[in-house]
């Protein structure tokens, strides 16, 4: 796998010094995410007293490298990151022995054989409508490309606003789905029954005003069939240039996680889901907020079978303000909430940061959070430094 990303790296390389429009982006950022310290309360099964254990614990120092490039054919990106931790999670006796580790931790490559077709491996195509922009990332139910191969077609004659993409989802980095392989003709390795191929199909339509956006993902299996359909409307049909608004749905034919790692007590799983988020962007102060509501899953006390972190309903909101030039200070809130009638208490997390912009390529960051849960909480102190350029 290493020697294929090297060449298509390097053929990407190749063909972007033939070409005279070429931009590509590099960014290096040396930074800690995890938590520091926590505090668990439960109760002894035999005594019936309430017990309690504060720990701390050395975050991972990592180091992250990525680099994107754009040419006329070829478009191409690789993340590394490696990583210096402690052996504390793995055993109390390892405690104090640190290590080196690493990973390609995403990549992928697009070529364009002729202007309408683009083939790719691992592009996530995401629906603008499935962004959440404090979470920063995409739903998955959003995705009309995959981890696999994809064909995305552009009729020329809509000037690119209309994208179809199939799919063909499979494993090309081990930290990806458990599944790795998409068998032609079923895979009989868990029983009698064969696995179907397979394969998604969908399609976003772009413009001046509005993005639609659907996904029909493993289209042929009906135990893991997964529909996604979302809206993304810059400007809200021309109020304002600084306001977007989006919104989206996702049915899925069996219990699914969206993310669950939206505070440190776990996310949202379902089976249907909304989606929606808004921002207002302005030069020295911008809104964000979003939502995710889950209904129809039949899990007790809100869980997800299978998991105890899960919770029905889910919002988050941050405000962001510049405070003087090259200096924005972001305050962050979150709340997760179990909406059934026996249901666990709700998480509430918030944090505070401060980012510095030394100068065009250096930037300095520093934040404190803190997640909470029914007694519980964890601290993390998030601090960062990332050198970037873009040419």
């Amino acid at each position: 796998m290493k020697k294929i990303l090297t060449g298509l790296v390097a053929f990407a390389l190749a063909l972007s010094f033939a070409s005279a429009d070429v931009k590509f982006s590099f960014s290096n950022k040396l930074y800690e995410e995890d938590p520091i310290a926590w505090h668990e309360e439960w109760t002894d099964e035999n005594t019936g007293k309430k017990e309690s254990e504060t720990e701390t614990d050395f975050p991972p120092l990592n180091e992250q490298m990525h680099f994107e490039i754009f040419t006329d054919r070829v478009d191409a990106m690789v993340e590394a990151t490696m990583w210096l931790d402690d052996d504390d999670d793995d055993s109390p006796s390892d405690s104090g022995n640190f290590y080196f580790d690493g990973e390609i931790s995403d990549y992928y490559i697009e070529f364009r054989p002729i202007k309408p077709i683009t083939l790719s491996l691992h592009t996530g195509i995401f629906s603008d409508g499935s962004y959440l922009p404090v979470y920063d990332d995409n739903l998955w139910a959003g995705n009309i490309g995959s981890n696999g191969f994809t064909v995305t077609y552009r009729p020329s004659a809509l000037n690119d606003a209309l994208r179809i993409s199939v799919t063909t989802p499979f494993n090309t980095l081990a930290s990806d789905d458990d599944r790795s392989r998409n068998y032609l003709n079923g895979d009989v390795t868990d029983g009698d029954d064969d696995d179907e191929f397979d394969i998604g199909i969908g399609a976003i339509y772009t413009a001046e005003l509005f993005q639609v956006g659907a996904s029909f993902q493993d289209l042929f299996d009906s135990d893991e069939r997964q529909i996604g359909a979302y809206v993304n409307l810059p400007t809200l049909f021309g109020v304002s240039d600084a306001l977007t608004v989006g919104a989206g749905f996702a049915h899925s034919e069996r219990d699914r996680v969206a993310f669950d790692d939206l505070t440190a007590y776990g996310g949202i799983g379902y089976e249907n889901l909304l989606s929606t988020y808004v921002t207002f962007d302005l030069e020295k102060f911008s809104i964000a907020a979003e939502l995710l509501y889950n209904f129809g899953l039949d899990n007790k006390s809100g869980h997800l079978a299978g998991h105890d972190s899960f919770w029905d309903f889910y919002t988050a909101a941050s405000v962001s303000f510049g405070i003087v030039d090259s200096l924005t200070a972001t305050a962050t809130g979150k709340l997760l909430v179990d909406s059934t009638s026996d249901g666990e208490k709700s998480v509430i997390a918030g944090a505070f940061g401060i980012d510095y912009d030394i100068n065009d390529n250096n930037t300095i960051g520093a934040e404190f959070d803190i997640d909470t849960f029914d007694g519980n909480w964890t601290i993390a102190i998030p601090v960062y430094w990332e050198y970037h350029f873009d040419k």
